[in-house]
């Protein structure tokens, strides 16, 4: 299993949970402090988990695991707020690792901020972004995540759909960094895609952004994405081994 998601991933599984909005949540668990647990309950289908594991992934499971006797505080709360909540929308917010869940409760409109980066933090929302709870208190330059602030997301990652030739010649410009490191970075591919582009382009990914011809490289992440984008099945992307 992945250690970390990239956007891509990001947005693949909130497609693929925004297909069960609808669902209601009849319980939120905490097996270790690394972990959340929804249990999703659909109205035509088995019920199941919906895992998160904070900073590295999101995922389904049907699989028993052990709960505590005790459930720690982040596990209260999120049980006081969403349970019998309907859950009515999955998105990814623009092209980050950050997914949104949006759930009408009882109580009123109430929405979980799963943000996947860094070391990770998951963070319950009133009907106003306000903090009414996150897992971890943290501060980051322009926001601050803590019980009572305003939920501000993080700064805009640039998402590789909308990239234009002029922003990648400027981003090239402005890397002190190889091709295949300012790809993965600066341009939010993460280390396989941008393997994968380099490596369809024809480019060695140690290259110097300087003797790179920007269009071989739009080109190549283009036809990534019509790829991963016509197509609902998944894709394994195979690092090559010499012969």
């Amino acid at each position: 299993m992945k250690d970390a998601m990239t956007g891509f991933d990001v947005r693949a599984v909130s497609l693929e949970l925004d297909a069960w909005s609808g669902a209601y949540v009849k319980k939120a668990y905490m097996p270790h402090y690394e972990q959340i647990v929804l249990r999703i309950n659909p109205k035509e289908a088995e019920q199941f988990d919906l895992v998160i594991v904070r900073g590295q992934r999101v995922y389904t499971s049907k699989r028993d695991r052990p709960m505590p006797m005790t459930p720690p505080s982040f596990a209260m709360v999120l049980r006081k707020h969403l349970k019998n909540a309907r859950m009515t929308k999955v998105e990814q917010l623009g092209f980050d690792r950050v997914l949104m869940f949006r759930f009408d409760t009882k109580n009123g409109q109430r929405s979980l901020s799963v943000e996947l980066f860094r070391n990770g933090n998951v963070i319950l929302l009133d009907e106003n972004d306000i903090i009414i709870q996150p897992l971890t208190h943290a501060s980051y330059a322009g926001r601050t995540i803590k019980k009572g602030e305003i939920y501000v997301p993080p700064p805009a990652a640039i998402d590789p759909h909308m990239l234009t030739l002029d922003t990648l010649k400027q981003a090239f410009d402005d890397s002190d960094r190889d091709l295949v490191s300012t790809l993965g970075g600066r341009i939010n591919l993460g280390g396989v895609y941008a393997n994968a582009v380099c490596e369809y382009a024809g480019l060695e990914p140690n290259s110097s952004t300087e003797d790179v011809d920007p269009t071989l490289v739009l080109n190549s992440l283009s036809h990534f994405l019509n790829e991963l984008n016509a197509s609902r099945i998944g894709h394994l992307i195979l690092k090559s081994t010499p012969d």
